[in-house]
């Protein structure tokens, strides 16, 4: 075999730049010629402009040319690569998300910390990390004002990029705001189009929830923009098979979800019941406590959720949401997924309570929040801790105000005669327990409580 010195001088003599790639050599030397193939011992066949081939180690080449080769031979049996290679694709949305051509085998927690994405939640099924920059960073040269990562056991499942978001522009700006987020979704649009063309029509979702979308296909990876009149622009990047289907997920069967829910039941040795395994969905800075709370509901049953198309669905504003409207949202889409959603014609007693905790079911719970009740929830969750009480506000318009909230009713301790409620308000609330009395006085007289079963 020929030296790689007298191999490489031989490719840069002889190559075209016409019909060639450029690889640079850990020497520095550029050398201009055409794949051929890789092989499993990470050896590559290049050819030359007078069609002599030679062979030679991965290694010869600079970090980002191996790591080029690399993820051709990853690649290997699948569609032609497109030609955009994947740091152009990061140098395009001005984020660090791909570090080879399939951004589905990387691990969820480690393209959070390259996007600097704090965890929300990480249970035994699915993990998914959050962020709310309100507009500080641009990605695609637009404002950025929340990101959302899901990933499933170990790997990421989608990546959602929120752009402008009625939610999240203040009353005091929102005049005008159907024709800024109609400019924010068009330069977004006119970002992309000059590297990977124009997009194709396609949509997401079905029913209440459908929403039309510009889709780019960039190797496996879907990448949709959406933009919703006077409501939100989000980009969504998910893999081609589940974008065909509309951005569904495989179904879990009724079994095998019984035989998950039930394994989530955790009774402790103090007598509390917790149901483990609900993901946090953190609402952020906007009054979406219903659509992230039934994200978390949904989610926590295998079916896949976004709080900002439920939000869009059912018409919430800077009011919050009307209950009729996402119930009618959340009912078609718990059909669509072959389970059905129960309504609750009671207050929470400990009877109802236990009966749907020991199947591993949470309860949505609608009552009416006040000041005194979350100091409530944040006191005596402290003192069963052994802590002081503090004032500890949540951060969020229920401290201060009076008015309609849910959260989920997730566990019990009829020792103590307490409940256990989780609120979209972050990893802090996801477990608060507050007195079955306290529960009841708070909610309203003709019920409000709705559980979602197969």
């Amino acid at each position: 075999m020929k030296p790689l010195a007298s191999i490489l001088v031989a490719l840069l003599l002889f190559a075209s730049a016409t019909e060639a790639r450029s690889w640079m050599d850990k020497q520095g030397r550029i050398v201009e010629a055409e794949i051929i193939r890789v092989n499993p011992d990470r050896t590559a066949v290049l050819r030359n402009e007078r069609g002599k081939t030679f062979t030679v180690p991965f290694d010869i080449f600079m970090d980002l040319d191996a790591d080029h080769l690399d993820a051709l031979l990853a690649h290997r049996g699948r569609r032609k690569l497109h030609p955009v290679l994947w740091y152009e694709m990061n140098d395009l949305f001005g984020l660090e998300i791909w570090r080879d051509v399939r951004l589905w085998d990387d691990s969820t927690a480690a393209v959070a910390e390259r996007l600097r994405m704090r965890k929300e939640s990480k249970t035994d099924f699915m993990e998914n990390y959050r962020g709310y920059p309100l507009g500080r960073i641009k990605v695609l040269g637009e404002q950025m004002y929340a990101a959302a990562l899901y990933g499933g056991k170990e790997n990421v499942e989608s990546l959602s990029l929120v752009f402008l978001n009625q939610g999240d522009v203040p009353l005091a700006r929102r005049e005008g705001i159907a024709e800024q987020i109609e400019k924010s979704g068009m330069r977004v649009h006119d970002t992309i189009v000059p590297i990977l063309g124009k997009p194709k029509s396609d949509s997401l979702g079905t029913d209440d929830l459908r929403e039309k979308v510009w889709r780019w296909d960039w190797n496996d990876h879907a990448i949709m923009l959406s933009l919703q009149e006077g409501k939100y622009v989000v980009l969504r990047i998910m893999p081609v098979e589940r974008a065909e289907r509309g951005g569904r997920i495989e179904k879990l069967g009724d079994e095998a979800l019984k035989v998950r829910i039930a394994s989530c039941v955790e009774r402790r040795d103090n007598g509390d019941v917790i149901l483990r395994n609900i993901p946090m969905v953190h609402q952020g800075p906007k009054g979406y406590c219903s659509p992230a709370t039934w994200e978390r509901y949904l989610r926590y049953l295998s079916i896949p959720a976004d709080m900002y198309l439920l939000a869009l669905a059912s018409d919430t504003d800077a009011n919050g949401t009307y209950i009729d409207n996402i119930i009618a949202v959340t009912r078609n889409i718990i059909s669509s997924n072959g389970r059905k959603l129960k309504d609750i014609d009671d207050i929470p007693t400990m009877k109802n309570v236990v009966h749907y905790i020991d199947i591993g079911l949470p309860m949505m719970w609608r009552f009416i929040s006040t000041p005194e009740f979350q100091q409530a929830a944040n006191d005596n969750t402290a003192r069963r801790y052994g802590k002081e009480p503090t004032k500890n506000p949540a951060g969020q318009k229920e401290d201060d105000t009076s008015g309609g909230h849910i959260c989920l009713i997730t566990g019990y301790n009829q020792q103590t005669a307490e409940i256990a409620i989780s609120d979209s308000w972050g990893p802090r609330f996801a477990e608060r327990w507050v007195p079955i009395q306290t529960v009841q006085e708070a909610s309203y007289t003709y019920g409000g409580i709705y559980v979602i079963r197969w």
